[in-house]
């Protein structure tokens, strides 16, 4: 079980021992949300890839990052690492809720387990992309710039959840609900995550996604007539298998 799935299953239990209205609604006490951090608080993260080993490393005090979600350690002599920040992710999700509440009549068991895997996921699908970058920059050759990759990671990783249908809890929960957290889940404000607006739609996320990797027979593959770098970068996302390890912290 990856340690996205164990949190989501983890939580998940707290959600279904909470009291139940008469319709079948959620009661949500009001001192489950004190003394939680404003969501903005988990909005402002420095860049979260870090270099060097990560065992031992200060990076992975939960203390000394009290709002950082998660993080990930590059491939060097050991697998990619990803560390996913259990009580801030928690914090995080109760924050959301509890800043969105009372802008509904109601919220159901279904509602709170959508939230709950679109604020883990979230996270994870973010830390994943990061591993990804790490193989296929390493096989192309281009540097690693923290800011850009962090606009790529917050893009891919919202553009992943969006994408995700069928049985998805995600899918499932009140639709107004569901944008409201959206949207408040990715208002981030700092340096590098503020700016994935600028590749939020799959076109403008390719050709960056083609530029950062920087191949360096693009151009020449291009000036050849081969039209199809773009979908073929792309489609490399998420298809490296193996190579990474994940980890509640």
């Amino acid at each position: 079980m990856s340690a996205a799935d164990q949190l989501i299953q983890d939580i998940t239990r707290e959600i279904a021992a909470l009291p139940k209205g008469r319709y079948g609604e959620v009661i949500l006490a009001d001192d489950r949300f004190a003394d939680l951090p404003a969501p903005e608080d988990f909005l402002f993260p420095e860049p979260d890839v870090r270099d060097g080993p990560s065992e031992g490393a200060p990076f992975g005090n939960v203390a000394a990052n009290p709002c950082l979600l998660g993080c990930y350690w590059p491939m060097h002599n050991s697998p990619g690492q990803i560390d996913l920040f259990e009580g801030n992710l928690r914090r995080f999700y109760w924050s959301l809720v509890g800043a969105l509440r009372h802008d509904f009549p109601s919220l159901f068991t279904r509602d709170l387990e959508g939230a709950l895997h679109l604020v883990v996921k979230k996270t994870d699908y973010h830390e994943r992309f990061h591993f990804h970058s790490d193989v296929l920059r390493q096989l192309s050759g281009s540097p690693f710039d923290p800011l850009h990759e962090e606009a790529l990671a917050v893009a891919w990783s919202r553009m992943t959840l969006l994408g995700e249908h069928g049985n998805s809890k995600i899918w499932q929960v009140n639709r107004v609900f569901h944008d409201r957290l959206l949207g408040a889940a990715f208002a981030f404000r700092s340096p590098g995550y503020r700016d994935w607006p600028n590749y939020a739609d799959e076109p403008r996320f390719k050709l960056a996604w083609l530029n950062y990797l920087s191949p360096r027979s693009s151009r020449r593959l291009e000036a050849n007539g081969v039209g199809n770098l773009q979908d073929l970068m792309f489609g490399l996302l998420g298809q490296v298998a193996g190579g990474c390890v994940d980890h509640l912290v």
